[in-house]
């Protein structure tokens, strides 16, 4: 395997055309903060009820503090119950004001009924549940036997089907932080997405596309989100409200920016490409939108002269995941990267283009809606006619996109795999350094965990979908813990790669 060059400059906050787009249209809306509840058990009878109530109270300032600055917000009752009755009026009244998840602190041994009924009342109202012990004090009696708690639990949360998650740390274990971090994010990502609306923009995928496709009722069963479709004449038909005037700003930020290279889009057809856009996120922000996915072609290119990834490239920027093709399984894969990092991952749906065995790297590639936030260092974006594939011919070429080369760093990719986004694999490594070997937006990617031809060949051992999410950062483990929530499975690179395989 050869070495890489990785480089690491922090990413833009904002894109080229952001402010412009955010003084004609304003701001999306800021979700509001998720609530996490907290629970304690224990029993008075055999144990050091005094104890069993200091750790529980320690453990919920201690996480209080945590989440200080952050989108979450524990409640909790101020002591520790062992009553079931007790327990289960607490959770309701934690249920009531709309908690995500649940955090039971196992305080000291308890009765058995507490891990029945509360089962009982996980399964109506399921959300993630995160069990948390503590290591015994050692040299003389048995004042908690919290771990045998944990354990006794657990045996019946998971014979009645309850998923959950389990932590066996002291509170001031510094690796309680991280832990609880994942949970309550990867909680408040399931709670978004289950109360989630996403705009469909065309209403139905491009030609021959049959993995952008999805089975709608069984992703809202297992994933709450809903699509609202809406076709291509009513969304560039709200576009006209915005005039060449309202836009001069907007084209003028991106072809002035230093960060441009070249321009060669027509001003009526590069306006009519950032109406979709303008169009696209005045609905999110008006609807409370989470994401959106626009059929692009052919429609786009023949009916309106433009195109849809340059403005894909403007709707990313701004915040909203975005997906090409109209490719629903993909806008779900963009939307759990988004909305575990809090937008910090910056999705963007690519094709696999390029295997080099030699060099250990995968070429992933697409005509042009990344977000400007991801051009590379020292490189610059060219704003162009969609002149790739079949609109080939830059005479006729109509339509804006975004060529760039992406910024290199930490990647996680994923797919949730067609119809029903109830399968997804995940792999990790780092985007880098390398020419653009197509244009439109491309990026090299060296895995971190399996060679590049293993990742490529369980692709196509398993027949899976040709989109994949690329996000920032290494994450499969916060990726994991959401799918762990929602039901899906995961599922593991297997090829050998050896440059064969076969279906399985």
């Amino acid at each position: 395997m050869t070495p890489t060059t990785m480089l690491t400059t922090p990413l833009p906050s904002e894109g080229v055309a952001s402010r412009a787009i955010a003084d004609l249209i304003g701001p999306l809306p800021v979700p509001p903060a998720t609530r996490i509840g907290m629970i304690g058990v224990g029993l008075k009878m055999h144990f050091v009820w005094s104890e069993a109530c200091r750790l529980y109270r320690q453990a919920a300032a201690q996480l209080q503090t945590q989440f200080t600055g952050q989108p979450i917000e524990l409640i909790f009752p101020e002591d520790p119950f062992e009553s079931p009755d007790d327990v289960l009026a607490a959770a309701d009244k934690l249920h009531a004001r709309g908690i995500a998840g649940l955090i039971l602190f196992h305080g000291s041994y308890t009765a058995g009924e507490i891990a029945s009924q509360l089962g009982r009342w996980l399964l109506d109202h399921p959300m993630p549940l995160l069990s948390w012990a503590y290591p015994e004090v050692t040299g003389g009696r048995l004042t908690a036997n919290s771990l045998c708690c944990q354990n006794f639990m657990l045996n019946a949360l998971h014979r009645l089907g309850v998923r959950y998650q389990w932590m066996f740390k002291a509170p001031d274990d510094p690796a309680v932080a991280a832990t609880v971090d994942v949970f309550a994010r990867s909680a408040r990502a399931r709670h978004r997405l289950i109360h989630g609306r996403t705009l469909m923009v065309g209403a139905g995928r491009v030609p021959g596309f049959y993995d952008a496709e999805c089975d709608e009722l069984a992703v809202m069963k297992r994933f709450g989100v809903r699509f609202d479709r809406m076709d291509l004449v009513q969304i560039m038909t709200h576009g006209r409200k915005f005039k060449d005037a309202d836009l001069r700003p907007i084209r003028d930020a991106i072809v002035t920016s230093p960060r441009c290279g070249l321009n060669n889009v027509p001003d009526a057809q590069m306006f009519n490409t950032v109406r979709l856009a303008l169009s696209t996120l005045e609905l999110a922000a008006k609807q409370n939108y989470i994401g959106s996915a626009i059929r692009c072609w052919p429609t786009l290119w023949d009916e309106y002269q433009c195109a849809a990834d340059g403005a894909l490239a403007l709707i990313n920027d701004q915040g909203l995941p975005a997906a090409d093709e109209n490719d629903m399984n993909g806008l779900i894969s963009m939307l759990a990267m988004s909305l575990l990092r809090e937008g910090r991952s910056l999705p963007t749906l690519m094709d696999i283009s390029r295997l080099s065995e030699s060099e250990n790297r995968l070429g992933f590639w697409h005509c042009g809606g990344s977000a400007t936030r991801l051009l590379r260092a020292g490189t610059k974006f060219e704003s162009r006619k969609h002149n790739i594939m079949e609109n080939a011919d830059p005479a006729t070429a109509v339509g804006m996109l975004i060529e760039s080369l992406l910024a290199t760093g930490p990647a996680t990719v994923t797919r949730y795999q067609s119809p029903d986004s109830a399968k997804a694999l995940t792999f990790e490594g780092d985007l880098v350094d390398s020419p653009m070997a197509f244009r439109g937006a491309y990026v090299e990617f060296v895995p971190r965990d399996h060679a590049a031809a293993q990742v490529m060949g369980t692709i196509l051992d398993l027949g899976l979908d040709h989109h994949w999410i690329i996000g920032r950062e290494h994450f499969a483990h916060e990726l994991s813990a959401l799918n762990h929530w929602l039901g899906v499975e995961e599922l593991a690179v297997s090829n050998r790669g050896q440059g064969v395989g076969q279906s399985r």
